[in-house]
């Protein structure tokens, strides 16, 4: 429910904070004998090893952001919720601090998860990097569950 965080979020959440752990490399979880690091589908490099490799823990993570989106949509009165995305204050830099951790939040989701510009290899080289990502994925999957 939108204003809140339910237990549709907070399941959803460990998922996300657990998922976001493995990519940054902080954390290396194993379900059922199955790595969240391990390869879901490679994407390019064909024969030669080199792709892009969509992961388990990068499915989780789209997957959680998507559950906490979803699920927030609706306000008590079961009326849809709308987001001011105001462009313009976005770049002047007068939206607010949410938006920022929002849209960073996506942006090291699908950065990491698609290993955009070796993204993935730079947060990992680096626990401290890794922390850091970690901290604001988990800050933005918040804002997402509590404002959809």
């Amino acid at each position: 429910m939108f204003g809140q965080i339910d237990m549709e979020d907070a399941i959803a959440g460990t998922v996300f904070a657990l998922s976001a752990a493995v990519t940054a490399g902080i954390a290396t979880i194993t379900v059922l004998g199955h790595a969240l690091s391990g390869s879901l589908w490679t994407i390019g490099g064909s024969g030669t090893g080199a792709g892009t490799e969509l992961t388990l823990a990068f499915a989780l993570s789209l997957l959680s952001l998507l559950t906490a989106y979803a699920t927030n949509r609706m306000d008590s009165a079961g009326k849809d919720m709308e987001i001011d995305t105001d462009l313009k204050a976005l770049a002047k830099g007068q939206a607010t601090v949410e938006s920022y951790v929002m849209i960073g939040t996506i942006v090291l989701v699908l950065g990491t998860g698609l290993n955009i510009l070796g993204l993935r290899e730079t947060i990992q080289s680096e626990p401290a990097i890794g922390i850091v990502s970690l901290a604001v994925q988990a800050a933005g999957y918040y804002v997402i569950s509590y404002l959809g």
